[in-house]
């Protein structure tokens, strides 16, 4: 039998024992929370790195990113250009598809059209993988494009008669979140958010953003491009996305808009989106592209558009040879 000096003492060492197991677990719990803001997830896994401390959210993370030297570009202009024509459009689409598998085919299918004929060629993976020789600052070329070939195709297309238009994810960037973290949607931990692709996004109020798509705007038309097409032009409806903001999601999406086409389109260049029936247009020469309509649906959505000239801004992507789509502009995806 213990004496009561015994049991005295082992119950202090017991009470002792489970106070310090209690501070251990507070104090894991909050290096846990601590390292959450530095988990990076890569295309490789998910890593910690504890030098990026860009991934804190809104002002603290500006304070602290060391902001990428911006590109200014020249562009040569002649003087006596030609004004984009506020016509109806009449041609095809090269997708990242066909690009990726069958391009070798496709300067032989495009040779073979009318002269005039819109193309509309991908031009950047939602990874941020670009398919032809960049300027862009931190560009990485896709190792899935024949990178040659395509730069080819887009000069060739550029001389010719067609009227070529650049297909660019907006707000889907992979590459661009990764090299600066305060310009992607985050969760409430820092961590940067993915979508079912594994995909990062970028928050459409961010400055340096929508700089950086004004630059890519200027490269491509410097390329020849006669227009540029936004696609993911939106801020993704998830709850686990800790994003605020004094405007509301539309109003955000609308300036970041605005800017795009003040800063870049004119007589002879456009810079259009891809989105919905209730997607509004800024002012400036812009078109709204709309997928997945079909032949019954057409005349209602055309009703339900809010675009000034119809005729000619609305265009309709789609992969049936329907001749109702042909009343309006419209692109129809390349044989392959």
């Amino acid at each position: 039998m213990l004496s009561y000096q015994a049991k005295t003492r082992l119950r202090k060492i017991l009470i002792g024992l489970l106070m310090l197991a209690l501070v251990l677990l507070v104090v894991w719990i909050c290096w846990m929370v601590w390292l959450q803001r530095y988990i990076v997830f890569t295309r490789d896994g998910v890593v910690f790195a504890f030098d990026r401390s860009t991934l804190l959210l809104e002002e603290k993370a500006e304070s602290q990113v060391t902001q990428p030297e911006r590109i200014t570009m020249e562009l040569e202009i002649a003087d006596e250009t030609v004004p984009v024509q506020s016509q109806t459009l009449s041609g095809v689409y090269v997708d990242t598809e066909l690009l990726t598998g069958q391009l070798e085919q496709v300067p032989a299918e495009l040779a073979a059209l009318e002269p005039g004929t819109a193309v509309m060629l991908d031009v950047k993976s939602i990874f941020g993988n670009y398919y032809y020789s960049t300027q862009m600052t931190g560009g990485e070329q896709s190792t899935a494009v024949d990178i040659s070939a395509m730069d080819g195709l887009i000069s060739t297309l550029a001389q010719g008669e067609a009227y070529l238009i650049a297909r660019v994810p907006a707000f889907r960037d992979s590459a661009f979140a990764l090299d600066n973290p305060s310009c992607g949607l985050a969760l409430a931990s820092g961590a940067l958010w993915t979508d079912e692709e594994s995909c990062y996004w970028l928050d459409p109020a961010n400055q340096m953003v929508v700089d950086h798509l004004i630059q890519l705007c200027r490269e491509l038309q410097g390329l020849g491009f006669d227009e540029v097409v936004f696609t993911d032009f939106r801020i993704p409806d998830s709850g686990t996305i800790a994003y605020s903001a004094s405007a509301s999601k539309a109003q955000i999406l609308q300036d970041a808009a605005q800017q795009l086409v003040t800063a870049c389109a004119g007589d002879t260049f456009a810079v259009s989106f891809t989105g919905t029936a209730a997607f509004t247009l800024p002012q400036g020469r812009t078109r709204l592209y709309l997928e997945g309509v079909l032949p019954e649906q057409l005349e209602a959505t055309v009703d339900a558009v809010t675009v000034a000239e119809p005729t000619w801004q609305l265009v309709f992507l789609t992969d049936t040879r329907d001749t109702r789509f042909d009343a309006y502009s419209v692109l129809r995806r390349l044989n392959g």
